[in-house]
């Protein structure tokens, strides 16, 4: 039998802790349409999820779309 391909139903942000908006995950399907799809993702946010994530939870749009704020000195 072939794999179905299913959003995982992973609904907070890996960086933030946040609900992630992620409407596919909410709706069990690719086929619902997300912010993701009409922004492009920030590669500094992407790369900050954790290797234990990544693939399997979706950004907020306000963690995918934004630079990491600057550091304390």
């Amino acid at each position: 039998m072939p794999a179905i391909n299913l959003p995982l139903p992973a609904r907070l942000c890996p960086l933030c802790g946040g609900a992630n908006g992620c409407a596919p995950a909410l709706a069990g399907s690719f086929a619902t349409p997300c912010w993701c799809q009409a922004q492009p993702i920030d590669a500094a946010a992407r790369a900050r999820v954790p290797a234990t994530l990544r693939g399997k939870a979706c950004l907020c749009q306000r963690c995918g779309t934004a630079s990491p704020p600057a550091e304390k000195e």
